[in-house]
């Protein structure tokens, strides 16, 4: 079991977003993930369970994150911080990535650095006025997820994407350590780059061939006597997604989710 303060389910919550622990593509704005009992899984866009009289809102084109470009999180014990740099390989690579335990044995502790980053939204608004007219389609997922009281669904407003991280190897003190570039590369492969500033430079940046989401935000909805109702959900690590088995991987399952919330009326 996760501790309860795991800076792997955590790492974003200061920032306002929550943590996909294995970055991945298929989480976008306007997906709808549905809680039963203690799993989670993507239940598709909320388009394709409402008919509309007005236009489905599109996310905007993808845009830097300045705030987030250069940051870097807080020093992260080794294990933990190996265990967020191998969910981040795996998601490059499509499937689990090999340890790079190897080359970071000098180290005590990680920091990461986040570089080129952008978001994809739809504004709430946006769906707001896209809800405010029109009918569900019921069925038994519909009626399972977002009518029933003991599920929970969760719209996705927002996502982080980054095809690159940068690891920055920490020893003891805080002091930086260096670590085995061409060792990491040779075992990474070609899929992903491995580059760093100097051949003595403690930060090494992983480079992946893809965008990948790997933070997000929500808003819980409902369905309730042919009324929405949202509730809107803070960043935690209740909010985590949680990687799914390696034999999961390719096929992009849903993650898990834990959360408690009490809903608020959304007209229509």
């Amino acid at each position: 079991m996760l501790r309860c303060h795991d800076p792997r389910l955590t790492y974003l919550n200061d920032l306002g977003y929550n943590v996909v622990r294995l970055p991945r593509q298929g989480i976008n704005p306007l997906g709808v993930v549905g809680r039963d009992g203690h799993s989670l899984n993507y239940l598709g866009t909320l388009d394709q369970i409402w008919e509309s009289s007005n236009a489905t809102p599109v996310a905007g084109h993808p845009n830097p994150v300045a705030a987030l470009n250069g940051a870097a999180t807080s020093d992260i014990d080794l294990s933990i911080g190996l265990d967020i740099l191998a969910n981040a390989l795996s998601g490059m690579f499509g499937s689990t990535a090999p340890s790079l335990k190897f080359a970071y044995k000098a180290a005590k502790s990680v920091q990461f650095k986040f570089t080129n980053v952008q978001a994809s939204s739809i504004d709430p608004f946006l769906i707001d006025n896209f809800l405010a007219a029109g009918r569900l389609r019921e069925g038994p997922f519909v009626a399972r997820f977002l009518h029933d009281a003991d599920t929970k669904a969760f719209v996705i407003t927002e996502i982080l994407q980054a095809k690159s991280l940068s690891a920055i190897a920490k020893g003891d003190s805080s002091a930086e350590v260096s670590v085995d570039v061409p060792a990491i590369q040779s075992v990474l492969g070609t899929k992903v780059a491995v580059s760093q500033t100097d051949a003595s430079s403690a930060e090494v940046s992983y480079d992946g061939p893809d965008y990948l989401t790997f933070g997000f935000k929500v808003f819980e909805i409902k369905m309730d006597n042919q009324r929405w109702r949202i509730q809107g959900v803070a960043a935690g690590k209740s909010l985590a997604f949680e990687p799914p088995d390696a034999g999961e991987i390719a096929t992009n399952p849903g993650p898990i989710l834990f959360e408690k919330s009490t809903l608020l009326d959304w007209g229509n």
